[in-house]
């Protein structure tokens, strides 16, 4: 299915900007961490904080496992781009560790790729929030982490009713 781009109200525009730009700014700020792989958690925590966020604008309710699996899922359909800056984040991480100049160098590739990712999935996610307070009939990253999240309960409920039983 084409996606078609649609043209955002400025001032919608310009509060998924401040949303957007703040956790940017915080991964870039995560990114600059200079001990090997120490930056994933804020980085992660400022995009799903970024995701609940942008959720707030559109008048829609996120718990923080909706947002996690609207990360993971927006980044997979992303997969050449997350490919390649998740190399870039472990040539970075690799980098960082080596004392000195290896840490200035490595914190700066990790700032630029976390600034890359934060902002790309902040204006990809925005969209499509968009697009959903428009038709709520659209196709949305909403449904596919509503999926992943029911099929997970599905999941785990089985698995725990299974314990169960051999239990018995």
């Amino acid at each position: 299915m084409a996606k078609t781009k649609v043209t955002m109200p400025d001032d919608l525009k310009s509060k998924c900007a401040a949303v957007i730009h703040t956790a940017t700014t915080a991964a870039a700020a995560a990114g600059i961490i200079p001990i090997p792989m120490a930056d994933t958690i804020p980085i992660t925590a400022a995009q799903i904080t970024m995701i609940i966020g942008l959720g707030h604008i559109f008048d829609i309710s996120l718990s923080e496992t909706a947002a996690k699996s609207i990360l993971g899922g927006t980044m997979a359909s992303q997969t050449g781009r997350a490919r390649i800056k998740a190399g870039r984040a472990v040539f970075s991480g690799i980098i960082k560790g080596i004392p000195g100049v290896g840490t200035v160098v490595g914190g700066v590739i990790s700032a630029g790729t976390s600034v890359a990712l934060t902002e790309t999935l902040g204006w990809i996610v925005a969209e499509d929030f968009y697009k959903k307070s428009l038709d709520p009939t659209a196709e949305s990253v909403l449904d596919t982490a509503n999926t992943v999240m029911n099929g997970f309960n599905d999941f785990t409920g089985s698995v725990n009713s299974q314990a169960r039983a051999s239990a018995a």
